[in-house]
């Protein structure tokens, strides 16, 4: 089951789609890896995978920026104190 079929446990709504949509990048990145180690990959079929991985790698770099750090720090601010 992935990510997005549940609910998340967070307040702000921005932050649980972006997670969804890493949660969804990370998984075609496992993917592309997973690809790179069949045997007897054609050169082409290497240079294919290894492009859509770059870009993936790219997507990732953009998604994780400041502005979905801050998110995340907000989230983890607003949570409550426990009480031992």
């Amino acid at each position: 089951m992935q990510i997005s079929d549940r609910s998340l446990a967070v307040t702000n709504s921005t932050l649980s789609i972006l997670i969804a949509e890493l949660s969804t990048e990370c998984l075609r990145v496992q993917a592309l890896v997973n690809q790179l180690q069949l045997p007897s990959l054609t050169t082409n079929q290497q240079a294919e995978i290894l492009a859509e991985l770059l870009a993936a790698t790219v997507h990732l770099h953009n998604h994780c920026d400041e502005d979905f750090q801050t998110l995340i720090v907000e989230e983890m601010e607003n949570l409550p104190d426990e009480e031992d």
